[in-house]
């Protein structure tokens, strides 16, 4: 995985959906705008959902990446 800067790391890798998408939207909540936040998950599922997610609220996608079955998102807060 790529070395990218966040603030934040929120470790849903167990979780069943929607979870990782509820934890996600419950940590950028307590986040400063233009902080980052680094989802990492092993659920395709988990990973639409939290894109759906971004992309109806004010935050950015800023990088996103799959190693050993594990994805992590990186979302900038908006």
């Amino acid at each position: 995985m790529n070395s990218i800067a966040y603030d934040v790391f929120l470790d849903v890798v167990h979780e069943e959906c929607p979870i990782p998408t509820i934890r996600t939207k419950v940590v950028l909540d307590t986040m400063q705008s233009g902080a980052v936040l680094k989802v990492v998950t092993e659920r395709d599922g988990a990973v639409r959902n939290i894109h759906t997610f971004v992309k109806s609220n004010a935050h950015e996608l800023i990088h996103e990446d799959k190693a050993n079955d594990v994805y992590a998102l990186y979302i900038r807060k908006g």
